[in-house]
């Protein structure tokens, strides 16, 4: 393949961004494969590709190049020397300055401007653009990088001018948990008046900052607290730390680096947190701790001033993942050994070496000397190649990792699948209902409509699954057959209750609006079974005409049609039904109330916070299942004290959906509660109760 017009001191620079893409995208795919390994070796190789991406270009200069000629930049046409005549001197010369002037080589010149000229001003436009991208590269590397040096000078300055603990009671208990770790002697332990929170400094003489109030602690929180931050310490990771941000300082422009970082974090944390737990430290215990320590660090600012070149016990931002690894029970809590490290160090190595000495490029000047080398063995008058100018590629960009998607809470995809079930068993239910044989005498007309409409739908799902959009949008602007709406119209004055039923069905399937006064019409009609599908029907037009009939509906004497205008209320999510649907709530059958619950949760008006809180209280767990799950939609502060005493219900997904709305709702009032369902004896109560503590530490 060859390329155009890129100059050649671009292609070192797109060189490196591609090769650190490729390192760091392996890592990401790396580290999925090892999630259920530890996350000491996760964080390894996320710190591998870090500094493998940061020391590639300088390994590519020093390694001999193995070169691929995968590209070749082609060379712009050699440029015509010119000579350029003096005028006559004599009158009488005048024919012979008006000659051809022969130059050099025997080419014909005429007195015209260099071409050098026409080339400088091509090379303009692409110095103006060099120029400005390698001036905003440079203004975001500085910044990061101004942002790590401000964090080194800070904690140099701290560490001079911090008191030197040397009478803490605490002390030699931390001297021996060090001993025991491996930890260099030169440690110090820094007293400060000024942080709240314990913080590991230090690239080559490690520092531990305590807190003033760290003697009044218990012995047991000192343990935990030192076993955290000697963790960082004996796994040098300040120092890692430092190396990663330099990376990202060098590669800010690519989203890659950025994830790496934020990735090599989170799991640098909690490898220490393995550590601790595998000390002996209970689960719940460390989990309060972290919690204690993220709400005081919400007020401190000494850590975010050391951020580019220390580390803190907790940050907020990593609380929610950090919480659900340390309770959940399956997650590997084993160290790093030093054969497993080095294992990975020389894999890393194997797989780096090939790819900095690698040059995919080559230009047409590399070439043709090549060829002229090769010519002068055997060539008795060999020719000088020709003057070239610099060979020019189009500098590749790299691909922005695929920004992975949110995490959805287990409460929202339980309620959202159940909702998905209701609604397909109810349009199951219908069909099923209707099956029975008919023995009306308006059986054939009924049959013939009820198959064109069948027909019709089926048609419509068969093309909307096509390849061909223009044909489904063609077919999807077609309006039902007017004869087939009308023999089933007809129809739904029969007699025969099943006539009327399997008539109501048809017409449910077409989904035209013409059938919209129909519906209305069945909503009276003496058959239950007619009334619900026609319920039904209305909800699917999703035509605002259709509130005011539905309300009507909600006082039905059948539940079954009560239960369907409440949901087909939902479905149409008018705040005008929001009064009839609070009315709903405390209806006789267990299964209206919740739907009319639920009715409200997709409403989502402030007005029914009132009534979803006495749903709280009913009798049935699906009922305040889904009043909790829809005050965590409504996101009213008055449903705090209700949702926390639904959090100790004694049914677990009440439970689960209750603890899941307190996070929704974000007030600081639920932490206690939450902080105490993180011991449920319930899997989804404590995964829910971390989510939640982690949308509140945001």
């Amino acid at each position: 393949m060859t390329i155009n017009e890129v100059p050649l001191s671009w292609l070192p620079l797109a060189d490196a961004v591609v090769k650190a893409s490729l390192v760091l995208g392996a890592a990401a795919l790396m580290s999925l494969i090892l999630r259920r390994a530890s996350a000491a070796l996760r964080h390894l190789v996320w710190t591998l590709a870090l500094c493998s991406a940061l020391f590639l270009p300088i390994v590519s200069l020093a390694l001999p190049k193995w070169q691929l000629r995968l590209v070749t930049i082609a060379s712009p046409a050699p440029a015509v020397e010119t000579t350029v005549a003096a005028p006559a001197a004599e009158p009488a010369a005048a024919s012979l300055a008006e000659a051809p002037r022969l130059g050099r080589a025997g080419h014909t010149t005429a007195d015209t401007a260099p071409p050098a000229e026409v080339s400088r001003a091509a090379w303009l436009p692409w110095r103006s653009w060099q120029s400005a991208l390698i001036g905003i590269w440079l203004l975001g590397a500085v910044a990061i990088l101004g942002r790590i040096a401000v964090g080194l000078v800070a904690v140099r300055f701290v560490s001079r001018r911090t008191q030197l603990i040397t009478d803490a009671a605490w002390l030699p208990m931390a001297m021996d948990i060090a001993e025991e770790m491996g930890v260099s002697r030169r440690l110090r332990f820094l007293r400060s008046g000024r942080a709240s929170m314990p913080v590991a400094t230090g690239l080559f003489r490690p520092s531990v900052i305590m807190p003033a109030d760290a003697d009044t602690w218990s012995e047991n929180r000192l343990r935990v607290v030192l076993l955290h931050e000697l963790a960082h310490v004996r796994r040098r990771d300040c120092l890692t730390h430092v190396l990663a941000q330099a990376s990202c300082a060098f590669y800010w422009f690519n989203p890659l680096a950025w994830l790496a970082v934020k990735r090599a974090r989170a799991e640098r944390e909690r490898a220490c947190d393995d550590l601790v737990l595998a000390c002996g430290t209970r689960g719940s215990e460390y989990a309060d701790l972290l919690l204690e320590m993220a709400r005081v660090l919400r007020g401190d600012r000494f850590p975010a001033l050391l951020g580019g070149a220390s580390l803190a016990m907790a940050h907020r931002s990593q609380l929610e993942g950090r919480l659900m690894a340390i309770l959940d029970p399956r997650v590997p809590r084993s160290g790093l050994t030093r054969t497993r490290a080095a294992a990975v160090v020389a894999v890393a190595l194997c797989t780096v070496a090939p790819l900095a000495a690698l040059q995919p490029w080559t230009s047409h000047t590399e070439i043709t000397t090549d060829v002229d080398r090769s010519t002068e063995a055997v060539s008795t008058t060999p020719e000088p190649p020709d003057s070239t100018a610099p060979a020019m590629v189009a500098q590749p960009q790299a691909q922005p990792a695929p920004q992975p998607a949110p995490m959805p809470a287990p409460a929202v995809e339980k309620l959202d699948r159940e909702s998905e079930t209701s609604h397909e068993a109810d349009v199951e239910s219908h069909a099923v209902r209707h099956g029975a044989q008919l023995t009306s005498p308006h059986v054939a007309v009924v049959v013939a409509a009820s198959a064109a409409a069948i027909a019709e739908s089926v048609a419509d799902a068969v093309i909307d699954t096509d390849q061909e959009p223009k044909i489904a949008g063609e077919r999807a602007g077609q309006k039902a057959d007017p004869r087939t709406v009308a023999a089933l119209t007809a129809a739904l004055k029969d007699t025969d209750k099943e006539v009327r039923e399997t008539a109501m069905h048809a017409l449910v399937q077409i989904k035209d609006p013409s059938i919209f006064d129909p519906l209305v019409q069945a909503l009276k009609d003496g058959s239950p079974d007619v009334r619900e599908q026609a319920a039904f029907g209305l909800g699917q037009l999703r035509d605002r005409r259709a509130v005011q009939p539905l309300m009507g509906a909600l006082k039905d004497e059948n539940a079954s049609v009560r239960e369907q205008a409440a949901f087909a209320l939902g479905q149409l999510r008018d705040p005008a039904a929001v009064e009839a649907l609070a009315g709903l709530i405390k209806d006789s059958n267990a299964d209206v109330r919740e739907q009319a619950v639920f009715a409200l949760s997709q409403i989502r008006d402030r007005r029914a916070v009132e009534p979803l809180i006495s749903a709280l209280k009913d009798t049935n767990p699906d009922v305040r299942e889904k009043a909790a799950f829809a005050l965590g939609q409504l996101k009213d502060k008055a449903a705090v004290d209700p949702l926390v005493i639904a959090a100790r219900d004694s049914v677990p997904d009440v439970r689960e959906q209750a603890v899941f709305a307190l996070g929704q709702l974000r007030d600081p009032r639920a932490i206690d509660a939450l902080t105490t369902a993180l011991k449920d004896q319930n899997a989804d109560v404590r995964k829910n109760a971390a989510f939640a503590l982690g949308q509140l530490a945001r």
